[in-house]
């Protein structure tokens, strides 16, 4: 599955991978959202979710007052999709499930 796919369900702000060490491998962002900078906090969540919980893999679903960001590592780095929280989260989710 490709970020595009993301892109797609209406609603969806921005979406990207980036390296555990925070640099963006790739980015799409539907509004004017800094995919670098989402990509950077992406990876320090993950990366302090592993490090305080002594975990392998680390996944997060952070809710704001407008917005959901959803964290998942997978094998090429952390995925991150930043929806509007009015968006088809459940079909955001079922898409990150298919991301492996």
């Amino acid at each position: 599955m490709k970020l595009e796919e993301f892109t797609k369900i209406p609603k969806v702000l921005g979406v990207g991978l980036v390296g555990v060490d925070g640099f963006i491998i790739e980015g799409q962002s539907t509004y004017e959202y800094d995919t670098e900078r989402l990509g950077a906090i992406a990876a320090r969540v993950v990366n302090r979710i592993k490090s305080s919980l002594d975990v392998k893999e680390a996944s997060a679903v952070i809710y704001t007052k407008d917005n959901v960001l959803f964290l998942k590592e997978i094998a090429t780095g952390i995925l991150f999709v930043l929806c509007h929280k009015d968006a088809n989260v459940g079909l955001v989710k079922i898409r990150l499930n298919k991301m492996k």
